[in-house]
């Protein structure tokens, strides 16, 4: 028997599908396919953690050019105002660089746990049932890629 996928929750074998403690026969299953489920709470957070970052530095460009219009230069010669200005931009891009990319990471860590829940279906016994879901969408991908290898080999056999 082929071994197309194993972790601590999941087997894939040549002739069966198991989860937890859950045993489908491969051809038992007469439709396979997968869906998405509710974003919840973890998914609208990150979309609004995407708005609230694009606000940030859009109110933080705003925030700069107000400051710099009360700035009063007259007494200042233009090399002394040029240099102000670029040690400025650079002191507000270092600080808005560490923001967003706080950020960044922030939104990166959340597809690791996922903000939609993916779902693998299947017709089994001519009911539709939920055989496996998660929000991790690199283990939903192996799986449900090996499931499909699994059911083309039962079906070659």
């Amino acid at each position: 028997m082929t071994t197309f996928y194993r972790d601590s929750g999941v087997y894939i074998g040549s002739a069966e599908f198991q989860v937890e403690d859950q045993a489908y026969r491969l051809e038992d299953l007469e439709l396979v396919w997968h869906r998405r489920g509710p974003r919840g709470a973890p998914g609208v957070a990150i979309i609004a953690g995407r708005f609230l970052l694009v606000l940030a530095v859009l109110g933080g460009i705003v925030a700069a050019g107000m400051a710099m219009r009360g700035v009063d230069i007259s007494g200042y010669d233009t090399t002394t105002v040029l240099a102000g200005a670029i040690v400025g931009l650079i002191v507000a891009g270092m600080v808005g660089l560490v923001l967003v990319e706080g950020v960044i990471t922030v939104i990166e860590r959340s597809y690791d746990k996922g903000a939609v829940e993916h779902q693998i279906w299947a017709r089994h016994l001519h009911t539709d049932i939920l055989l496996f879901a998660t929000r991790d969408k690199l283990r939903f991908g192996k799986i449900y890629r090996a499931l499909q290898r699994a059911i083309e080999h039962s079906d070659a056999a």
